[in-house]
């Protein structure tokens, strides 16, 4: 049985800070203003050069009204989109979506997605000519929404089977970067040159880290009653949801508020570091009130599910379909999504 000593909240956020260098936001709030303004200038940019790319024809079906219903429709599974298609698009026009993915995303998110988009070509060779969906990579689909650059709110979304991106801008500012998903099946490549990558590997080690380490105690608070559950108001505009209470950071020793903190940095470490550092300036600060709360079995290759909160963000884990290799993962804010609540 571990050990386990509960510490203080100061305590915690030292302990998260000193464990987790990469948290070290030392700059001033004028510099940290300036970092966002320059992301947002950079993705603007990128978004008006795909645009300006784009034929007559292409642009009838990536550009909407920012008002457009839409905008809020986003998914992930794999069913006929809205917006131009990778496989619409000529090699030019690809490599500026790449760009735009890499300026929003920075170089691990970017890597994700193409990691993801992969794995339809993967799943195609699987599951044969009698296969029920097309398997893809090319049917991944930008839309923009609203006109970029100008004073008024737009946005843009990138979205294909198990990936949906979703950014909301305004002026010099980033509004929104949520929501974020990421989804992965097979979780483990099992054949041919690819054998062995997992996508999202990383995420399904380090939580099966964090719940090893908990004692019989903490397992019986962070263990919810019935089935894994899928990913939360995933359809939803916001997050509304209501969410389950499990174990707190406040719980957890010196080792486990390490561990948390790096499956949540996993998460956040698909944005571009100014569009994700509020969300981990926040985990610091609130440490000792993030919740994990998990579903299902403890062992890998066995069905799960759990979701982690706190004040400003709420992190979502599926693991149960194909025998628990089949991975859904979703990044949300608690507010401001889509732009929403700085309409009220």
């Amino acid at each position: 049985m571990n050990r386990i000593f509960f510490f203080s909240s100061a305590s915690l956020l030292l302990a998260a800070w000193l464990l987790n260098p990469a948290l070290d936001y030392g700059t001033s709030s004028v510099d940290a203003a300036a970092a966002s303004a320059r992301t947002a200038d950079a993705i603007t940019a990128a978004v008006k050069k795909v645009a300006s790319k784009l034929s007559v024809r292409q642009r009838e079906k990536a550009l909407f009204d920012f008002k457009d219903e839409e905008r809020l429709n986003w998914h992930f599974i794999p069913r006929p989109r809205k917006g131009l298609a990778l496989s619409e698009m000529n090699d030019a026009q690809k490599k500026l979506v790449q760009d735009l993915l890499l300026v929003s995303l920075g170089e691990k998110g970017a890597r994700t997605v193409e990691e993801v988009r992969s794995l339809e070509g993967i799943l195609r060779s699987i599951e044969g000519p009698n296969r029920r969906f097309s398997r893809d990579p090319e049917h991944y689909y930008l839309s923009i929404f609203g006109t970029p650059g100008s004073k008024e709110k737009w946005g843009w979304r990138f979205e294909g089977h198990h990936l949906c991106l979703n950014f909301t801008l305004q002026g010099k500012s980033v509004l929104s970067a949520t929501p974020l998903f990421y989804g992965a099946n097979p979780a483990m490549v099992e054949n041919g040159s690819r054998k062995g990558l997992r996508v999202l590997g990383k995420v399904e080690d380090l939580a099966q880290q964090l719940m090893r380490s908990l004692d019989e105690s903490q397992l019986k608070t962070a263990l919810g009653k019935g089935k894994p559950e899928e990913v939360k108001a995933t359809q939803a505009a916001t997050y509304n949801a209501r969410l389950p209470l499990g174990l707190p950071g406040s719980s957890m020793n010196e080792v486990q508020v390490k561990a948390l903190t790096q499956l949540v940095l996993e998460h956040t470490g698909n944005l571009e570091k100014d569009l994700r550092k509020e969300m981990e300036i926040s985990l610091t600060k609130n440490v000792a009130d993030i919740q994990l709360a998990w579903r299902g079995k403890l062992g890998a290759g066995e069905g799960h599910s759990f979701i982690v909160h706190g004040p400003d963000f709420i992190i979502s884990y599926a693991n149960f379909q194909n025998n628990a290799a089949h991975i859904h993962s979703a990044l949300r804010a608690r507010k401001g999504e889509f732009g929403i609540d700085s309409e009220k």
